[in-house]
């Protein structure tokens, strides 16, 4: 009995240590330089009027407001930091915005730069950086105890925090440094949107948007002629877009397999749908798989058509319209996955597509 007590207290110990690791995943670590890749484009110049702005980081888009990038009073001295302007005549603090994450925060990291000067915390829920729905979560002060550059921690602790920004003392200049949020839950660094390929002149264009990308460092394009054995193509250097093209001028002759293959920094992948394309000389003609459809996608494929945009309609058996998306076809075939939202229920539908002139269907089922 008491060996099977040791054995329970011991998994309930590895248990909650994978779920605490799970819960306070580093998101980044900003640092404001102009080297970094993707680099910093906060400006140089200090501002002499109030006002806000946005700008790139490694971390992704961050709003600062009466803000500019300086290399003194930094952590060490002459690293590159962003730095709030004491504007005078202006009663309004400054204050920086970070990026928008995924999964709650739980911490926030900060190095110091000053020992006399204090900031307020508040996160948001919102998206949007220059919202007014704001909840003050901490506030952290100085004195002459004060350490300076060293990572300071606050606890946040919110699953629903979107963003956060970070208050600047009023009538002071104020620097910050070596930014770092971590994940109140389970990070998903790679959420794929849809996926589509279309083809011209046996010259494959792939497309692929992208719903969150954190501490993502590449996209592997994969390409295979039977659904199975995929091979490297091609890659492109994750840059925090929310789309994503890249051009096959070597596509096989006949049907194409594709995949996206997302690189996390640590090493870990993941991968997209599989989407196909026929490259060459094909009948006409709409194919959608799979069907039965099974979760939230389906892939669409259509051959021998015209250059142009295409509108794609899901109705149920009622003759309702449940779901409509647009198509755009650079050439003769056209492939693309199709996100279905949460009313297409299980059951039947009829699947159209029509540019006007032109339209067919196709019945496919939910499941």
């Amino acid at each position: 009995m008491k060996k099977s007590l040791q054995k329970l207290s011991l998994l309930a110990f590895v248990l909650l240590s994978l779920n605490s690791m799970a819960q306070n995943q580093e998101y980044w670590r900003e640092g404001f330089e102009p080297g970094a890749t993707p680099a910093c484009t906060l400006g140089t110049v200090s501002p002499t009027a109030t006002g806000g702005l946005y700008f790139a980081g490694n971390a992704g888009s961050w709003y600062g407001f009466n803000v500019y990038r300086s290399t003194g009073t930094g952590c060490p001295a002459g690293n590159n930091h962003v730095r709030y302007k004491n504007i005078s005549g202006v009663t309004d603090s400054g204050y920086l915005v970070t990026p928008i994450v995924s999964a709650g925060i739980q911490e926030f990291h900060m190095y110091r730069a000053r020992a006399s000067r204090s900031y307020t915390i508040w996160i948001t829920s919102d998206t949007s950086a220059t919202t007014t729905n704001w909840t003050p979560v901490a506030l952290m002060k100085s004195s002459a105890l004060t350490i300076t550059c060293v990572d300071t921690t606050v606890i946040i602790a919110s699953a629903t925090a979107k963003r956060l920004k970070i208050v600047g003392r009023p009538g002071t200049d104020t620097d910050v440094d070596s930014i770092k949020l971590t994940s109140f839950s389970a990070i998903t660094p790679v959420k794929f949107g849809g996926i589509s390929a279309s083809e011209a002149n046996s010259l494959v264009k792939l497309n692929w948007n992208i719903e969150t990308e954190i501490n993502t460092n590449s996209y592997i394009i994969e390409r295979a002629t039977n659904g199975d054995n995929f091979s490297e193509v091609g890659t492109l250097k994750a840059n925090h877009s929310a789309n994503y093209v890249w051009m096959d001028n070597a596509a096989n002759n006949g049907i194409n397999y594709y995949r996206i293959k997302a690189i996390d920094n640590n090493g870990t992948y993941q991968y997209s749908t599989i989407i196909r394309i026929n490259v060459g000389k094909v009948k006409g003609g709409l194919n959608v798989y799979p069907n039965p459809v099974k979760g939230c996608q389906v892939n669409v494929e259509l051959s021998g058509i015209s250059k142009g945009t295409y509108v794609v309609n899901i109705f149920n058996m009622n003759g309702s319209l449940a779901h409509t998306t647009t198509l755009s076809s650079e050439g003769t075939s056209l492939s693309k996955s199709v996100i279905l939202p949460s009313n297409v229920k299980t059951g039947n539908y009829t699947l159209e597509i029509t540019n006007g002139s032109f339209k067919t269907t196709k019945l496919i089922s939910v499941q």
